[in-house]
């Protein structure tokens, strides 16, 4: 090879020999492997992915800056003004299940629009909102199931868009690495915004700082709607209206979605608790909004190392056995946690689980698109698979918390109940594991 790299009319990037008619096809310079962007994508393990994809990868970082820089706080402000972790269940509990009938809802526009519409739709709703936690800040703990439930219609509307995004410029082939890598920058946004949050929150103190944290996170959401009119518009097709009938009716003679879904409501069982709750039980330990800030630093820290090992590593064939390597690995923490129940040992439960948490959600959420695509009339559907999608995944989101609700509850709140119900919650991932097995076995079937 001659180290030429070519893009083409799509974005897509390959290597071509001299003379190949592909090289000039964009009418744009070769690029050598000698290039910054090349090295780039090579340290990030994305070489087979196309310019499109990183366009949509420079939305969703700067979507995931804006919502990450309140998000982390409003649990603990939760607690502060309400004194009852149960606030936090709700409110998370009201974001998800607002979600997934948004989602029902918003197919219908993307349908109609494309997903540039209804990602801004989404971004302009977070905008909304964070204008609200500004004027409304000392009613949060009183309505937070109103703010609750605006998040989870701002949450439909935006991801739904990421959704088909991620099935537009990623294939079987390349969406291991592409998954890692907005993984690895998410944990980026993850190891340094809430950090900076807590040194505002500290420095400032009080209600100031939770509006100033507000304040920016509004500022950021600006720059996230300009940056999605840089993204493709969608090809012209017939416009139609979404068709859950006809749509149930595919999943029936194609059971490989099916079980797809069931994997990623087993899989949100887990996930939609474990998004807060090792930072609520750390503050329950040491009220200290500045070591909530640290601990998201280092389990930041140590999620980009394992999504950087994703993005190299992953493959369609191996993704299962590291899968289930994962949930063994989480079982035992949880346990060891559960014994030796202590602020240090919380940190280390919470660095474990950044580490091999992903390897669970992240390749179950691949399989899930991998065998739905395996579908030949699956792309006239993808408002509707995605829709489902979220349906599925918020039905075990709320089994979990309410699971997790239900044992602090008759526990009286006690710590080491609450580390067990996230025992009983990492046990269901073996779960998970075979039902990604048996849907790829499926989707193995019905295409011999």
């Amino acid at each position: 090879m001659t180290g030429n790299v070519v893009e083409n009319a799509s974005g897509d990037t390959f290597e071509a020999e001299p003379g190949d008619p592909r090289e000039n096809v964009t009418g744009r310079p070769m690029r050598s492997k000698s290039s910054i962007n090349w090295k780039i994508k090579c340290i990030l393990g994305g070489t087979m992915l196309s310019r499109n994809y990183y366009l949509f990868l420079l939305v969703h970082t700067l979507f995931l800056i804006f919502t990450r820089i309140p998000a982390i706080f409003i649990n603990t402000l939760l607690m502060n003004q309400t004194g009852d972790v149960n606030s936090t269940l709700f409110y998370n509990g009201a974001i998800f299940a607002a979600c997934a009938l948004t989602m029902s809802f918003s197919a219908q526009i993307m349908h109609k629009t494309g997903c540039r519409v209804t990602a801004t739709v989404g971004i302009i709703g977070y905008n909304i909102l964070y204008l609200c936690y500004i004027l409304f800040q000392p009613y949060v703990g009183t309505y937070y199931m109103l703010f609750g439930l605006f998040n989870g219609m701002a949450d439909g509307f935006y991801y739904i868009s990421y959704g088909q995004m991620i099935l537009d410029y990623t294939d079987v082939t390349n969406r291991d690495s592409g998954m890692g890598i907005i993984s690895t920058l998410s944990a980026g946004v993850n190891l340094t915004v809430p950090f900076l949050a807590g040194s505002i929150l500290s420095a400032i103190g009080g209600v100031k700082g939770y509006v100033a944290i507000f304040i920016l996170a509004f500022a950021v959401a600006f720059l996230a709607m300009a940056a999605v009119f840089k993204l493709p518009g969608a090809p012209e097709k017939e416009k139609k209206n979404v068709r859950y009938g006809a749509f149930l009716r595919l999943m029936g003679e194609n059971r490989q979605i099916f079980y797809g879904l069931l994997g990623e409501t087993l899989k949100g069982i887990r996930e939609g608790t474990f998004m807060f709750i090792l930072n609520i039980i750390l503050y329950q330990l040491i009220k200290s909004e500045f070591l909530i800030g640290c601990n998201s630093l280092l389990t930041g820290l140590v999620s980009i190392v394992s999504f950087w090992f994703m993005s190299h590593t992953f493959r369609p064939d191996n993704r299962r056995r590291f899968m289930l390597l994962a949930v063994i690995g989480l079982t035992g923490i949880t346990i060891v946690c559960y014994w030796f129940l202590n602020p240090a040992m919380v940190i280390l439960f919470a660095v474990v689980n950044a580490f091999l948490a992903g390897m669970v959600e992240i390749s179950c959420y691949t399989t899930f698109f991998d065998v739905s695509q395996s579908v030949k009339s699956i792309e006239d559907f993808s408002p509707e698979l995605l829709a489902f999608h979220e349906i599925f995944v918020v039905a075990g989101r709320c089994i979990g918390l309410g699971a997790f609700a239900f044992i602090n509850t008759v526990s009286g709140a006690t710590l080491k109940a609450q580390i067990f119900s996230l025992l009983l919650l990492t046990l269901v991932q073996f779960g998970t594991v075979f039902m990604c097995r048996t849907a790829v076995r499926e989707a193995v079937r019905t295409a011999g």
